[in-house]
């Protein structure tokens, strides 16, 4: 039997009835040509519909259970990945999924077909209340406070249905982390809510959160604030709604480069910011109706046998990789590498099938793009180990190497400038064809943007690159800023400085060789960011980007002046950049 009841979020009538007719009605004039391009925009990219550089293909993002999809709706979604995509599902770096390269004519199908099993894009593109994060390790891990996938997804069914959450002057994000660890990067967020437990008078222990806002990760990413040192857990809502409506009445619509909460903390400052939240907080308390049910997930049965199984020599190196103990006695949850984020429908088929009738909440996805698999005995984590080598080669490999992250870039992205995937590719091949023990490096990051935008949260990584433009010459060439030493925890988080620059074509060499810099001196220091400091790590990757600055004269060798995957001088590929699909002045 299925264990433990799922938490969820609700799809409201609004979006299910009127909100979809009306887009719709939108499809439709704008197919007659009653409706302009522009306004068709407007109306599709609050869905999660972004055009692709391809002509007549679309991008359709996803909004997940914070991070969960049941093993049913995995089904589901692999048949839509088959029947309208390009025969996968991609994870996102919030958890979420998407289709890419759907038709025009297919639009209206796929929504009506996800809403059919509790899914929605609504508000996952444009001026709106974004997919809402949850930790992919909430419940489970051994620093784990407490469950926070049901505060996710309450806030996700309340947003839904508020008109107000789809016409923001921009995106706005919520995130929750279980532990001051903070997997979901809540310090760094429009809102962020971290799990933590405080005692009343009488000493009794109270769920709550600690509250960060104004963060954000972009062009000019900034470290949140913290709002409040604890809130009570049945308050979450009520801050994260007037924080939205300060937002709403302060944010910047005419200059969309400036429209973010963290500008409007810049601008106002912090104190500010802070005295006109509190003073809405107090408003909306009075007004009431700011409560929210939270329906906790069941717990999991106790498990009597939980005597590791006997595993063979491969199966045995896969397992001190990928499968780590829950705080749940005898349970296990499993990371499996996804190359690129990416999900072949046919695996997404064959797993959704393995796990029918595993715990609820087994399949989770990450914001390293990778998928968790919880809630698992050893017997049935073990029984899965051959489906996951089938379709994952990263899990035959040390942990690095899958958990690099590269948004789609200039593959598919109006925006995008360089091409992450294709570089994150040869870097992976660069590294593996050595003789490296990188198993050494485990829970080292590295992250690439295809431009500022940092949809790879490459200000998030220990080693993080974005996208730019080089010249030499009369030649244009792809490259990328260098970024360091970021660090991820409560109370101590700080973002990636950039140092230096890279050319594409020299970037898997350049890689290589500050790995192996940091491995030969990693047994004096406690980590990367203390090499980066007391041993000076930091000028010695300025020292090799200097090195591997050079590149040939264009008639020397014309290779460097083409990006990874394109068969297009760089020169030419950047003529198809656009203006990006959230730009319009009016928003979304």
């Amino acid at each position: 039997m299925e264990g433990g009841e799922m938490s969820v979020y609700n799809i409201p009538d609004s979006v299910l009835r009127d909100d979809f007719a009306f887009f719709k009605q939108s499809y439709d004039d704008f197919k007659n040509g009653k409706i302009d391009a522009a306004a068709f925009k407007a109306i599709r990219v609050p869905y999660g519909i972004y055009e692709q550089r391809e002509r007549n293909t679309y991008m359709i993002r996803l909004k997940t259970h914070g991070g969960v999809v049941s093993p049913k709706q995995l089904l589901a979604l692999s048949g839509f990945a088959k029947k309208f995509a390009n025969l996968k599902l991609h994870v996102t770096t919030r958890g979420g999924l998407q289709l890419h390269y759907a038709r025009f004519e297919d639009l209206c199908e796929i929504i009506e077909s996800c809403h059919k099993i509790g899914i929605t894009g609504r508000g996952s593109g444009g001026g709106c209340v974004r997919n809402i994060v949850s930790d992919v390790l909430s419940g489970v891990a051994l620093d784990d406070v407490f469950d926070v996938q049901p505060y996710a997804n309450a806030l996700t069914s309340k947003f839904l249905g508020l008109k107000d959450s789809f016409t923001l002057p921009k995106k706005f994000k919520i995130a929750f982390s279980s532990s001051r660890a903070d997997r979901s990067l809540a310090t760094i967020t429009d809102v962020g809510f971290i799990a933590t437990i405080n005692k009343d008078n009488k000493g009794l222990e109270k769920r709550g959160f600690i509250v960060y806002t104004a963060g954000g990760l972009g062009a000019k990413s900034r470290l949140g604030f913290k709002l409040f040192d604890f809130i009570p857990d049945n308050e979450v809502f009520l801050v994260a709604e007037s924080i939205k409506r300060v937002f709403d009445k302060f944010g910047d619509r005419e200059r969309k480069s400036q429209a973010r909460l963290r500008f409007v903390a810049e601008r106002l400052g912090e104190e500010e910011l802070a005295r006109l939240i509190k003073k809405e907080i107090a408003y909306l308390r009075q007004q009431g109706g700011w409560e929210i049910h939270i329906s906790h997930s069941v717990s999991l049965p106790p498990l009597e046998d939980t005597v590791l199984p006997e595993m063979n020599r491969e199966e045995k190196l896969w397992w001190s990789r990928f499968v780590s103990p829950q705080k749940q006695a005898g349970y296990y949850y499993i990371k499996v590498p996804l190359q690129l984020g990416d999900i072949p429908y046919e695996w997404a088929e064959k797993l959704s099938i393995a796990l029918k009738y595993a715990p609820q909440g087994c399949i989770c996805f990450s914001s390293e793009q990778n998928l968790y698999l919880r809630h698992l005995n050893s017997k049935l984590a073990l029984s899965l180990y051959s489906l996951i080598v089938e379709f994952s080669p990263q899990s035959l490999k040390p942990t690095l190497l899958g958990d690099m992250v590269a948004c789609t870039g200039a593959a598919t992205c109006q925006l995008g400038i360089a091409r992450p995937r294709g570089a994150l590719l040869a870097i992976e091949s660069y590294l593996s064809q050595r003789d490296m023990k990188l198993d050494s490096l485990q829970g080292f990051s590295l992250h690439m943007s295809g431009c500022p935008n940092s949809c790879g949260n490459h200000a998030t990584a220990n080693l993080g690159f974005f996208g730019k433009i080089k010249r030499k010459g009369e030649h244009s060439y792809p490259a990328y800023n260098v970024l360091v030493g970021a660090f991820i925890e409560e109370g101590k988080t700080r973002l990636g400085k950039k140092i230096a620059d890279i050319s594409a074509f020299r970037l898997p060499e350049f890689v290589y060789a500050v790995l192996s810099a940091y491995m030969k001196d990693k047994p004096k220091f406690t980590s990367f960011e203390s090499w980066l400091g007391e041993g000076g790590g930091e000028q010695e990757i300025i020292s090799l980007a200097q090195k591997y600055e050079e590149i040939p004269d264009f008639d020397e060798d014309q290779k460097p002046y083409y990006d990874f995957t394109s068969d297009e001088l760089f020169d030419v590929s950047l003529s198809k950049r656009g203006i990006g699909e959230e730009n319009n002045k009016k928003g979304a």
